[in-house]
């Protein structure tokens, strides 16, 4: 009987002693803020005589106590991340985005197989992305930009059917785009811009059916865009400014067209405009500039009427300008520069009241410039150099008070220049040369 109670209470003061310390995720914490040097405010409140880390600054915990999510964000956190991370075996989220964090990612993050939530975000981190972080199949969101990250993206990241967002873009990564990319089928945002990509876009990008949101711009990606570009029917926005595809564009969106964006300004595309882009009603941004397209502008862009930004500059477009694009009522940049277009400016454009930018120059355009133009309020640069227009500057060109940039150079202009240019308050250039304008600017 004797012996039977000493063991109760040995048992007892084993229970108890074990109570007092610290838990097993409270002490990883601890071992890791050896490495992630916290500030005084957080670092004096990870306190180790504390049983559970459960009640620490930034930490959060289920209803076993575990961590379930460290969220040190924008929190003046430096130093690095050491390998203790990989014995938090129940966190979720790792947020320690806008910090000063350097060194590497720590490949025993792969450990955390429970892990949903990755934002490293806007640090100093350097070295590749570790491929055990493709052993995280729960993975929803992994968010490194803004860093210092080289070397190529692991195929086995985008080996994940869960992934929604996937933002790398701002780090210095090289190397090709994963073919396994196609496996991504759940992915919404896919930013990859201002790296050092090669190589092409992988057809499999198709098998991204969910995808919204794909930024590829400034990088140096080649080669033809891929035809299955078409099967991603709920696809936003679409940048790939400044790479070097080429090639026609191959994919087309029927009625249902849900491009916002679609920029590929500074590549080496070839072809016509595609008229199917009329089909797509919420377009706001459609930019082409110095690409090799031919051909017409297509009227059918005038069904546009939500388009703010149309930018085919320096192509070698040609025809006139079709009098549609008067019905893109919310239109603020219209460039159309540096391309073989002839004929007279339509009256139409008088209709785009919004509009702060007409770039015109170097084309073939002649006659008159409809004089109702210049009772647009909102006009703040006007370039139309370098063609063949005739008649008279109005003496109603500043009606809106707003114009800093004219230049009407180099066309067949006659008569006198209107006194009250000069009563403009917000020019700031005026450029009227070669011209057979008569008086004196004073």
């Amino acid at each position: 009987m004797k012996l039977v109670f000493l063991h109760w209470v040995l048992l007892f003061f084993v229970l108890v002693s074990s109570s007092w310390g610290l838990s097993s995720d409270g002490l990883a914490l601890l071992a890791l803020s050896e490495s992630l040097i916290l500030p005084s405010s957080i670092k004096s409140n990870w306190s180790t005589s504390d049983v559970t880390p459960c009640t620490w600054k930034g930490v959060g915990c289920n209803e076993r106590n575990r961590v379930i999510s460290l969220d040190l964000s924008s929190s003046d956190v430096s130093g690095s991340v050491g390998p203790e991370i990989g014995r938090l075996k129940y966190l979720q989220d790792l947020l320690l985005y806008a910090n000063n964090i350097s060194g590497l990612i720590p490949i025993e993050l792969g450990n955390c197989s429970m892990l949903e939530q990755l934002d490293l975000s806007q640090n100093l981190l350097s070295g590749k992305i570790p491929a055990p972080i493709g052993n995280l199949k729960k993975l929803s969101l992994i968010s490194l930009y803004y860093n210092s990250l080289s070397g190529t993206i692991p195929e086995e990241l985008f080996m994940n059917q869960f992934l929604e967002e996937v933002y790398l873009h701002g780090n210095q990564l090289n190397g090709s785009i994963p073919f396994s990319v196609g496996q991504m089928t759940s992915v919404r945002s896919l930013w990859l811009h201002d790296n050092m990509l090669s190589g092409v876009l992988p057809g499999s990008i198709g098998n991204c059916t969910e995808l919204e949101e794909l930024y590829l711009l400034y990088n140096q990606l080649s080669g033809g865009l891929p035809e299955t570009l078409s099967e991603i029917k709920g696809l936003k926005i679409f940048d790939a400014t400044n790479n070097s595809f080429t090639g026609e564009i191959p994919f087309s969106f029927g009625k249902n067209c849900k491009l916002e964006t679609f920029i590929l300004s500074f590549n080496n595309i070839k072809g016509e405009i595609p008229p199917w882009l009329g089909n797509c009603r919420s377009l706001q941004q459609l930019g082409f500039i110095k690409n090799s397209l031919s051909g017409r502008i297509p009227t059918s862009l005038g069904l546009l009427s939500n388009l703010t930004h149309l930018l085919l500059s320096q192509n070698s477009l040609s025809g006139p300008i079709p009098p549609e694009i008067g019905n893109c009522r919310l239109l603020q940049w219209l460039e159309l520069d540096a391309n073989q277009l002839e004929g007279a400016v339509p009256k139409e454009l008088a209709n785009l009241r919004t509009l702060s930018r007409l770039y015109l120059f170097e084309n073939r355009l002649t006659g008159e410039f409809p004089e109702s133009i210049w009772s647009i309020q909102t006009l703040e640069s006007v370039l139309m150099y370098s063609n063949g227009f005739t008649g008279v500057i109005p003496p109603n060109i500043c009606s809106g008070k707003a114009l800093r940039i004219l230049n009407l150079g180099f066309n067949h202009l006659s008569g006198s220049i209107p006194s009250n240019v000069l009563e403009c308050p917000s020019l700031e250039r005026l450029i009227l040369n070669d011209n057979n304008l008569s008086g004196s600017i004073v």
